[in-house]
């Protein structure tokens, strides 16, 4: 595991940066504060590069409130896997599934009115979530989503990459300085780490059912921006 404070100290040691090394991510200025901010870049790239990476895939359960369509809201969240929203009505305990649109789907719809079990979810402009009819009880919504990338900021913060593939952040940051200083060497450092690091980070944490990137005959899905 790399704190944010360690991958920018292996970063001023792998590009030979002046100097000695940080010991603080905050409120650097200069070349320190490039190096911060090289690191902090490079980790949100590769959070961005997929939208369906594993390790950004959280759970969402909560309740409906009695006579309000508006489900509790995900600060963080970027995008639902609409084939896992799931319903559990009150004074029940089996899931069973639910219908889940877009609000552009619907718009020209006139809304129920009455109240009832839910049968739909519908997903707002904003993100948010709503509920028709207007919930009768606290029925259970449950399902899978896909967060933002979450940025680094104080010196102990670790990135929600997986720590074994860290150095893909390292690789990365290298090739920003290195476009910055004009360094090919460091660039072509970089870039074999970065390549090589991201293939490792591909075959784990995308639904790559046989491994691609080293086998033949194989399959990957992925959702890109």
């Amino acid at each position: 595991m790399s704190t944010f404070l360690e991958l920018v100290v292996d970063l001023h040691r792998e590009s030979g940066a002046a100097g000695p090394a940080p010991t603080t991510v905050l409120n650097q200025r200069g070349e320190y504060n490039r190096l911060v901010n090289w690191v902090k870049d490079a980790d949100l790239y590769i959070q961005d590069l997929y939208e369906n990476w594993k390790f950004q895939r959280q759970s969402y359960e909560e309740a409906t409130l009695v006579g309000n369509n508006a489900l509790p809201t995900v600060q963080d969240a970027a995008w639902y896997d609409e084939k896992t929203f799931k319903i559990i009505e009150e004074g029940e305990t089996e899931e069973n599934l639910i219908e889940v649109v877009e609000y552009d789907a619907i718009k020209s719809e006139i809304r129920d009115t009455a109240s009832g079990v839910p049968y739909r979810v519908i997903i707002m402009p904003d993100n948010t979530l709503e509920v028709d009819p207007l919930p009768d009880g606290t029925h259970t919504i449950k399902c899978d989503y896909y967060r933002d990338a979450v940025e680094m900021t104080g010196n102990a913060d670790v990135s929600v990459i997986p720590e074994r593939f860290h150095k893909a952040i390292l690789g990365y940051a290298l090739m920003l300085y290195a476009g910055y200083e004009n360094a090919a060497e460091t660039m072509d450092q970089g870039q074999r780490i970065f390549g090589q690091q991201l293939q490792r980070l591909e075959n784990s944490q995308l639904p790559n059912k046989f491994n691609s990137r080293f086998r033949t005959g194989a399959e990957i899905e992925v959702i890109a921006e």
